[in-house]
């Protein structure tokens, strides 16, 4: 595949440009083939030190440009690499960006992907989080895997490295400790991503006194196979029009956002050198830091609002029997369910179901304020049937089920002497299907909750 630095177009890219989600194009209610997102993100990862993207592109080739790129910023929001593509309808591909992540310890760990046109409209956009993953304590290597959104003063982690860590501080208490040392003792498969957010816990601004930070983890699963968590696209659809087939599909996913205030009294900041292989074989010696600190959980304190959508729809064309009356023969159903929790309620407060082809889509939202939980939650099923007799002339029964999600938390510290950042953003949406024209986007649903608090 052709490489190549980004054009002078990417180059004078703003801020104002940032897309958390992607854009949706106009499709008809009753046009299933022609409702997904021009380009979906499956999935973000580190191939042979280059970062590496896998796309999926609409199956109507008339949801896509001739021409688009496959851009990347760094974390101060500044394009690093570009890959111009020639989009196939119904195509997978894998998309290398040469140079794409540059000393994220220096620029921020937290990164984003974008897939965008000529014209400057974004197609679909994707974080991700750059880590280390290291041989020993000497040397590493950059990975990356996809993430959420985030105001930049909130650090990102694992889901993993959060338990660990809260489990450290729980069992020590207001003991000092070294945060990386203690981490690697009980799981030595996060030394890396230990390192990595120490570095950054100490630029965020160390200080003296209970200070208090954000932290952000996200969880996403899904049985597709796919980053896209509580997304999906699930398509039944006979192959060829001259043969038989039937097929019954199904899919679950779930994505998890979790915001938390971590208050920490600085004892000191230690160095660590490490070496960070390069693309080429290259080992960079890159001084990362790591505080030493203890805990002051109980003299802070936060509150959270939330904002969660859901929209879904579930599509299915029948085969019509004649002579006249023409009947409908049921064999294309689709199913599609969507819920949204506040953290590990039980009871969501959004739960959505609709079958097809009896009925069809929904978009709900919700909005909560001063809640003590700094999670939300967002779980989807899908199903989809067909049965095709391979009779050209009935060609061709369908189901469709598609789920889309947006998921947004605002915290507010209250620490004496003010904290550090009394106020941390988090949010996280995926899109697989396009909504109709007089929809709001899930992105400017989600600046509509922050700019309204």
């Amino acid at each position: 595949m052709h490489r190549r630095s980004p054009s002078p177009w990417l180059r004078a890219l703003t801020l104002s440009s940032f897309a958390v989600g992607g854009l949706f194009v106009a499709a008809p209610a009753h046009a299933a083939e022609t409702s997904e997102a021009p380009a979906t993100i499956l999935d973000v990862s580190m191939q042979d030190g280059e970062l590496t993207a896998r796309i999926r592109w609409a199956a109507a080739s008339k949801s896509l440009p001739t021409e688009v790129e496959v851009v990347s910023f760094d974390g101060t929001d500044k394009p690093t690499a570009g890959e111009r593509l020639s989009p196939k309808a119904g195509e997978e591909v894998e998309v290398k960006l040469s140079g794409a992540v540059r000393e994220p310890w220096e620029t921020g760990w937290a990164q984003r992907l974008v897939v965008r046109e000529a014209k400057g409209r974004d197609l679909a956009s994707q974080p991700y989080d750059v880590s280390l993953a290291c041989e020993d304590e000497k040397t590493c290597q950059l990975t990356a895997t996809p993430g959420v959104s985030a105001s930049r003063e909130v650090l990102h982690l694992s889901t993993d490295l959060q338990q660990t860590l809260g489990a450290i501080e729980k069992e020590l208490g207001t003991k000092q400790f070294d945060m990386v040392r203690e981490v690697a003792r009980r799981e030595p498969s996060l030394y890396g991503e230990a390192l990595t957010y120490a570095h950054g816990l100490v630029k965020v601004g160390p200080a003296e006194g209970c200070q208090c930070s954000w932290t952000t983890s996200h969880a996403r699963s899904n049985t597709q196979g796919t980053s896209l968590g509580a997304a999906h696209d699930l398509y039944a659809r006979p192959l060829r029009q001259t043969q038989a087939s039937n097929a019954r599909l199904s899919t679950q996913g779930s994505s998890r956002v979790t915001l938390n205030l971590h208050c920490t009294s600085l004892a000191s900041i230690l160095t660590q050198h490490v070496g960070i292989r390069q693309p080429g074989g290259l080992v960079k010696p890159v001084r990362m830091l790591q505080p030493v600190y203890s805990t002051c959980a109980g003299t802070c304190s936060g509150r959270f609002s939330h904002f969660g959508r859901i929209t879904g729809r579930a599509t299915a064309r029948t085969t019509p029997i004649y002579p006249p009356p023409p009947m409908t023969l049921l064999n294309a159903t689709a199913m599609e369910q969507s819920k949204y929790h506040l953290g590990n309620a039980l009871s969501p407060l959004l739960n959505e179901t609709r079958y097809a082809p009896t009925d069809g889509d929904f978009d709900v939202s919700t909005t909560l304020n001063d809640v003590g939980s700094g999670s939300g939650y967002v779980q989807t099923s899908g199903e989809a049937f067909y049965a095709y007799n391979g009779d050209a002339f009935t060609w061709q029964p369908y189901g469709r089920a598609q789920a889309n999600y947006a998921i947004a938390i605002q915290g507010v510290a209250v620490c004496p002497g003010g904290g550090l950042n009394p106020i941390g953003r988090a949010w996280d949406t995926e899109s697989t299907y396009a909504l109709p024209p007089e929809s709001l986007p899930l992105t400017d649903s989600i600046w509509n909750f922050f700019n309204g608090l």
